[in-house]
């Protein structure tokens, strides 16, 4: 199973009804539907909902599952309080998000990218953080962040960072690898938005 859907899951209870949007072979439905968990597993292409409900149907796991053909959040149940939109980019979920007729009680992100620009961008739809995880997988870092309904102001350094991340080693370890990647860049543009980021990186390691 993949880790990242691994984790997803201990972030959603048994009251959440979640839609997973973009649900790829609806392996988080799967782990909620064991939890006796109701989900609807949503993709845009129809092929995709097709498969994974196949593949469901011969474990018997359908019970708490729906499948349903949408792009984004168009056609998802008013009856959906939390919604998991995972394995796309920041201006894909940001998107999706701006289109929502209603709030959501809870909205987990995994962004492969500029996640300090999803934070911002999410209090502005009245989303703030509630807790962040560094995830690694395949030799790669994820960074998995649930959002909340919300308004509160975040320094730069929560801005670029996060907050309240649940895993301070891997958070270490992503930081250390943010902070050379930074240095890299820095040597090569001189670029004075990169050096600020180089000081707030060397300023939250020294914390640890």
């Amino acid at each position: 199973m993949n880790k990242r859907i691994e984790r997803i899951a201990l972030y959603i209870s048994e009251s959440d009804s979640v839609a997973d949007i973009g649900c790829d072979q609806a392996l988080l439905s799967e782990l909620l539907a064991k939890r006796k968990i109701y989900s609807v597993a949503s993709d845009i292409k129809g092929g995709i909902i097709k498969n994974a409900k196949e593949r469901l149907n011969k474990i018997n796991l359908n019970e708490y599952i729906s499948f349903i053909i949408s792009d984004g959040i168009e056609n998802i149940p008013d009856n959906i309080d939390t919604l998991v939109l995972s394995g796309m980019g920041t201006y894909t979920i940001l998107k999706i998000l701006k289109k929502a007729r209603k709030s959501y009680k809870k909205i987990i992100t995994i962004s492969n990218n500029n996640h300090d620009i999803l934070r911002k961008e999410m209090l502005k739809l009245n989303y703030k953080i509630d807790k962040e995880e560094i995830i690694f997988e395949k030799n790669k870092f994820y960074n998995l962040i649930v959002f909340i309904p919300g308004v509160v102001k975040y320094s730069k350094e929560e801005i670029l960072l996060g907050k309240n991340h649940q895993n301070i080693e891997l958070l270490k370890r992503k930081l250390e690898f943010d902070l050379d990647k930074n240095k890299k860049i820095y040597k090569l543009s001189n670029n004075k938005k990169v050096l600020n980021n180089i000081d707030i990186i060397e300023k939250k390691l020294k914390c640890y």
